[in-house]
């Protein structure tokens, strides 16, 4: 039986850390379908974008939206969080090997690298920290 447990600072900070990573990632994608603002991409982000393809697009709203969801529960204690984390982590794996697999060598792609890479640390540190014994006692 787990008894809950009153949360700590470090509870609320990964929280709201991953709340606003998550929310930052939300913004991200709706620049990403408007045009004009596509326009302003470097040229590897615009290639990554216009060779997507449409499922891995649900994944990718899957990924940003989940994570602010799950965040958002995670704030709210709720135990639901970790499912809907997880899910978030395996759209984040997917675009990240989009991502990889579309920019090979085009000019500024260490930058999608690195940003898809922190997201898929933080994708990870987000489920892993509600899984552990802390994160299980404070979920409810």
């Amino acid at each position: 039986m787990i008894v809950s447990s009153k949360p700590s600072v470090k509870f609320w900070a990964v929280g709201a850390f991953g709340l606003i990573w998550s929310l930052m990632g939300c913004y991200n994608y709706l620049m990403q379908i408007n045009p004009e603002a596509l326009a302003q991409f470097p040229e590897a982000y615009q290639i990554v974008i216009n060779s997507r393809p449409g499922w891995v697009t649900v994944l990718l709203v899957i990924a940003v939206f989940g994570g602010a969801l799950g965040s958002a529960l995670m704030l709210m204690r709720r135990a639901v969080a970790r499912p809907v984390l997880m899910v978030s982590l395996v759209g984040v794996v997917v675009t990240f090997g989009q991502a990889i697999l579309e920019i090979r060598s085009a000019p500024g792609a260490g930058l999608i690298v690195m940003g898809t890479g922190m997201s898929l640390l933080v994708s990870s540190y987000l489920v892993w920290f509600t899984h552990r014994k802390d994160g299980r006692e404070v979920l409810h």
